[in-house]
């Protein structure tokens, strides 16, 4: 939470109530990219796993075809169709699958990155494989009146990939149309048109085929309410977050988000060697102001307060913390010029809101004083070190008449406490 002025949390109602749905659910607008981004990875992940399938049952099937006894296929009709056929359409098969494992392994390692390479990996590894099966399949019905390897392109349609209803429908389909062309103009050659027209095989195949349609759907409709819940959970997770790290009365961090954003920034400035600017903020008599018109005025005078130092440190690096009380802690990246100006400017925009406060002698109106400790964050000096320097400086706007700014660099922290102990003595 790096700004909370600017946190905001995506809205996700309408992904609610498509949640709820029994079925057609929908992705909502805000979120379309996300999911088409999650299921490129999903079905970059299962045609890997399917293109290693694909080597190993093309191994094993060119096992087959050299150790069948008998040779070639014969058909009923006396079509015969040479065993070199198979041996030939498994071998291509078998160096597709290789490389597309190869294609997709780059993938998978980070070395291809575009989302188009991607799809086009997955997409033409999967209807390559289904031309094929359909070709198969052709053999198949010449040779025997045999529909596995029908069967078996559209089971892979339906149950490998994650795709949408209406491209699993028009893919099955076409298989299931292409099927029936081959059977059509193969119905003399072989026994299968008959065997087709005489039995429940084609009862049969339009079941499967239906059904097939149905799982590619639920599988679809369920990785989508699966999508949807997780939206849901970070929505949950965020707010809880949020709730978490946000002073509820002011809406700025708390002070348990300190620590991490505090450490992050100044880790960053560390690294980057930028200046950072820490100031530690009090509103002048707050107690008085609070005795005077009561707590419920004394919070809405710190959530005014807290808005104007959000509008003043309003970039995405800086940070702006209710310390503590009437206390505010921001850090912001600035020289010595800006840090200043843009306290300085703070200071002026609370003046200059106008809120009465009947018990100063400082200003008729609420003010504020700052000290700020400017500094170039090394391992010679520490986040607490910082701290404690914005904090005597901020001791020092308050001893010295209130409603003005202060900074100090770590010399200068240095050198005021040497004078304050010789005026002492």
């Amino acid at each position: 939470m790096d700004k909370n002025s600017n946190v905001n949390v995506p809205e996700a109602k309408s992904a609610e109530l498509a949640t709820d749905r029994k079925i057609l659910r929908k992705i909502p607008a805000e979120y379309k990219a996300e999911f088409k981004r999650q299921q490129l990875e999903t079905n970059v992940g299962r045609m890997y796993v399917f293109a290693i399938y694909i080597i190993f049952l093309q191994i094993a099937l060119q096992l087959i075809n050299v150790l069948r006894p008998g040779g070639d296929y014969q058909s009923e009709g006396g079509i015969v169709i040479p065993i070199m056929f198979y041996i030939v359409l498994s071998f291509v098969t078998l160096l597709i699958g290789i490389i597309y494992w190869l294609l997709l392994l780059f993938v998978r390692k980070g070395k291809i990155t575009g989302q188009r390479t991607k799809s086009f990996l997955v997409y033409s590894l999967l209807y390559f494989y289904i031309i094929v099966e359909l070709g198969f399949c052709t053999l198949n019905i010449l040779a025997m009146g045999g529909m596995n390897a029908y069967i078996i392109a559209i089971l892979i349609l339906g149950m490998v990939p994650v795709i949408r209803p209406l491209q699993g429908f028009i893919s099955i389909f076409t298989c299931f149309a292409i099927n029936g062309v081959v059977m059509y103009l193969n119905r003399g050659v072989s026994a299968t048109w008959d065997s087709v027209l005489l039995t429940d095989t084609w009862t049969n195949l339009i079941i499967i085929t239906g059904l097939t349609v149905c799982i590619s759907f639920f599988i679809y409709d369920m990785y989508v309410a699966n999508f949807l819940k997780s939206i849901k959970l970070q929505k949950l997770n965020d707010e809880l977050e949020i709730m978490a790290n946000t002073d509820p009365m002011t809406g700025v961090a708390n002070r348990q988000s300190m620590s991490r954003n505090f450490n992050n920034i100044w880790a960053l400035s560390a690294r980057s060697n930028l200046t950072l600017a820490v100031a530690i903020v009090d509103i002048d008599f707050f107690k008085a102001y609070n005795d005077t018109f009561g707590h419920l005025a004394g919070d809405k005078c710190l959530q005014q307060v807290a808005a104007s130092l959000q509008a003043s440190f309003r970039r995405d690096s800086d940070i702006v913390i209710r310390y503590g009380g009437e206390e505010f802690m921001i850090v912001y990246e600035a020289n010595s010029v800006i840090a200043f100006e843009l306290a300085e400017k703070a200071r002026k925009s609370i003046e200059g809101l106008r809120l009465p406060h009947g018990r100063t002698d400082v200003s008729e109106f609420v003010t504020i004083s700052i000290g700020v400790c400017l500094v170039q964050p090394s391992p010679e000096i520490t986040s607490g070190d910082a701290l404690k320097i914005a904090d005597d400086a901020l001791y020092y706007s308050k001893h010295t008449g209130r409603n003005r700014t202060t900074i100090w660099t770590p010399a200068e922290a240095a050198a005021a406490k040497l004078a304050s102990t010789a005026d002492t003595v």
